[in-house]
């Protein structure tokens, strides 16, 4: 079997083993409860291997309250470390490059891969949301985890396989997009993809007609291709190495980005920060899409000061 794959223009590209790796070790908190929904998320760190040298932590909170600890903690931790083994064994075997090791722990979950996410590059969780019915069930534990993490936070889908797909990156066209751009900057160029910037827009429903006579549907339009245009013709002037286009699109951020991740390698959100009008953000824009991601996504935060 051939170790090519085709690019969009039909020219034959090179197997990521073909070229070198990024020379910065990654430290990846990869959380598991042993379960199905991380299938997808350990493929991810197996497949991120081949391109980035990796020190990985497979962690596991368990939650129990004080009862449930005297009467059977013991139990509890032994199955933990035993799925955890489990986990550690088949991504030495997918993944022999990287140094692995496990963590167990007893507590709050959130509270844990808050902290833990502090000192790491990436924190990785895998979901098996993914049906219609998904997004309109409550918040699930990979969407908490998004909000919360202080470090970039990777959603899996359960399903999820290696492809050949464009690095997505979503932006507002405002200061806070820098720290997303950044991190998918550097994925697609160490991924040798193309890099998608989306932009979307929509005249606010609350705009009263009196608004809508002083700035017509195209002259909007306008101003969210100049923003667009802006952002595009700056990165390609600091990356001239990467394949960038832009994609401005009018509708609702969270269905534009569902839509043109379809097939994606990643898309990448960012967010304002660690404050509760971010988890708004989060919940206002990207809920939908963490709840049933098209693909692997990275919700990038600025690192706190």
């Amino acid at each position: 079997m051939s170790n090519l794959t085709t690019e969009r223009n039909g020219r034959p590209a090179a197997a990521l083993e073909e070229h070198p790796a990024d020379p910065i070790v990654e430290h990846v908190i990869l959380v598991t409860d042993g379960g199905p929904a991380g299938g997808g998320a350990q493929r991810w760190v197996a497949h991120r291997a081949k391109m980035h040298r990796l020190n990985v932590e497979i962690d596991m909170v368990v939650e129990l309250d004080w009862l449930a600890a005297e009467a059977g903690g013991a139990d509890y931790g032994e199955a933990a470390e035993k799925m955890l083994n489990e986990v550690k064994e088949h991504l030495q075997r997918t993944a022999p490059s990287a140094r692995v090791q496990t963590v167990v722990t007893w507590g709050n979950p959130r509270e844990r891969f808050e902290q833990a996410s502090e000192h790491a590059d990436l924190i990785v969780v895998g979901t098996n949301r993914s049906g219609r019915l998904a997004g309109m069930m409550a918040s699930t534990f990979p969407v908490k985890l998004a909000e919360s993490a202080r470090c970039p936070a990777v959603v899996v889908p359960k399903s999820w396989k290696p492809g050949h797909g464009a690095v997505v990156v979503g932006i507002q066209g405002d200061d806070h997009d820098a720290p997303a751009l950044r991190f998918a900057v550097h994925e697609a160029r160490v991924l040798h993809r193309e890099l998608r910037v989306v932009h979307s827009w929509q005249i606010p429903s609350m705009l009263s007609p009196l608004v809508m006579l002083a700035r017509s549907t195209p002259d909007i339009a306008h101003s969210h291709d100049a923003v667009l245009a802006g952002v595009v013709d700056s990165l390609r002037s600091e990356n001239l190495d990467l394949d960038i286009r832009g994609v401005l699109v009018e509708g609702d951020a969270a269905g534009t980005l569902a839509r043109e991740s379809v097939g994606a390698e990643l898309l990448v959100v960012g967010s304002h920060g660690l404050t509760v009008s971010d988890r708004f953000f989060v919940g206002s824009i990207s809920r939908e899409i963490l709840s049933r991601p098209p693909c692997p996504v990275a919700v990038v935060r600025p690192r706190r000061s």
